[in-house]
């Protein structure tokens, strides 16, 4: 690929070259293959598929790198997608990607050292990264908005001592204790996704973005939340979108002085051509917002109906007997479950760790479906009540044992939910 000079004969000077190359064979590697929140979700239906079909050779090389050059054994040693976005073998999948970015750079520099600049290339280089970090910041956004990532706090929570919780519970209990507040955030991550999409407001939406992911590694940092590699590679990406205006920029805001845009926001060139940019990013933004209420106004639907009308087996069970533990995703027997009254469900496994899962009920068939989060297959048991305090859960397929649980008794008031808004406080209400 060798690319001439601009038309203004702008010439880059060759740190800024070798620094494009990198950038373009890393972020776009990252960019369609970093298995979380990639542009291939905002697919309908077959989007999951294609996103792990760029993944495959990534995750597939990762095991074995880390089986036999980092030595991981154990947990840590495999896949187990769905409880955290940085696991060890995510760590290396992305070193490879580095180290295959570092050898494309290092081609690309020896076979075009004749080029100068790449403007065009540049034009389609960040219109790339705006579609991956509008989509991103749309899926996050959609999820607040039908207020699903944080959920309302659940009864293991609530019944658990503040100080045994973890820093991400605590963050996640605040957020999602105000479905509202979780809504508004939610819109403004969706806002900031449908505006960089737009080559005439992309500059705003990157700025906006780089302010409201800022704030999400500041969190994912200091409260361990377990996506800190994506959001950070999601702040990268915006602020190399955004590079190109820094110098006017800087000599708008801090400078005071009159500057003009610098820099194009689209690889089309014709009018005609912006005219379908703009009809089929349209389109697309349609399509990604439709396909997204498609899979999460049910879930809310259902969530607030289950809340209206909790379901009997709603409460905490203590495991009193098991033909066979129930094992969790990290191996522990379960030792307690926690059926949450918007139809989810978290168990605790023998070291007192939460693990989130979803349950399914059919009370005219007396069953109850469980899947925790990090195990592929869920189990469904039959439900009988020898009495008011207990149950016993009968697999009904699988290699699951039978289940005898005891209620355990549980406040009916929590503060923490009731207390609500109030103009006036004459004192700070600690408790």
């Amino acid at each position: 690929m060798n690319e001439t000079q601009t038309a203004s004969g702008q010439r880059w000077n060759p740190l800024t070259r070798i620094a494009f190359r990198f950038a373009f064979c890393y972020l776009l590697l990252y960019a369609l293959c970093c298995g979380n929140a990639t542009v291939w979700k905002t697919i309908p239906f077959v989007g999951d598929r294609i996103e792990l079909l760029f993944w495959w050779p990534w995750r597939h090389a990762a095991p074995w790198f880390g089986r036999y050059i980092f030595h991981l054994t154990g947990t840590s040693a495999r896949l187990h997608l769905g409880v955290s976005n940085d696991m060890a073998l995510v760590y290396i999948s992305v070193g490879l990607m580095f180290s295959t970015a570092l050898v494309a750079t290092l081609v690309w520099t020896l076979v075009d050292r004749n080029a100068v600049s790449y403007p065009r290339l540049l034009l389609w280089f960040r219109f790339a990264l705006r579609i991956c970090i509008g989509s991103s910041m749309l899926i996050y956004g959609m999820l607040k908005v039908f207020p699903n990532q944080m959920a309302s706090p659940s009864l293991a929570v609530l019944n658990e001592p503040l100080g045994n919780t973890s820093p991400m519970t605590m963050l996640w209990t605040l957020l999602g204790m105000n479905p509202l507040y979780e809504t508004l955030c939610g819109s403004i991550e969706a806002l900031c996704g449908a505006l960089v999409l737009f080559r005439r407001t992309a500059l705003l939406g990157a700025l906006l973005t780089a302010f409201v992911v800022s704030n999400v590694v500041l969190y994912n940092y200091f409260f361990d939340v377990p996506v800190k590699l994506f959001a950070t590679h999601l702040l990268i990406m915006d602020l190399v979108v955004a590079a190109p205006d820094f110098p006017a920029l800087f000599r708008f805001f801090w400078l005071h002085e009159p500057v003009a845009p610098v820099t194009a926001w689209s690889p089309w060139s014709s009018a005609q051509s912006l005219r379908r940019e703009r009809l089929l990013v349209a389109v697309g933004l349609a399509v990604a917002l439709s396909y997204r209420v498609y899979l999460l106004a049910p879930i809310t639907a259902h969530e607030r109906a289950s809340i209206a009308h909790p379901n009997a087996l709603t409460g905490l069970w203590h495991v009193d007997t098991a033909t066979q533990p129930y094992l969790t995703a990290d191996g522990l027997p379960m030792v307690a479950l926690s059926l949450e009254p918007n139809g989810r469900a978290m168990l605790r496994d023998t070291q007192q760790t939460l693990w989130r899962a979803v349950a399914t009920y059919n009370d005219s068939e007396h069953t109850v479906q469980i899947q925790p989060i990090g195990v592929s297959q869920p189990t469904l048991y039959s439900v009988t009540h020898p009495d008011r305090t207990h149950i016993v859960l009968t697999p009904l397929c699988g290699q699951r044992g039978v289940l005898t649980l005891s209620r355990i008794p549980t406040p009916e008031h929590y503060p923490l939910l009731e207390r609500g808004f109030h103009w006036v406080n004459e004192w700070g209400l600690e408790r």
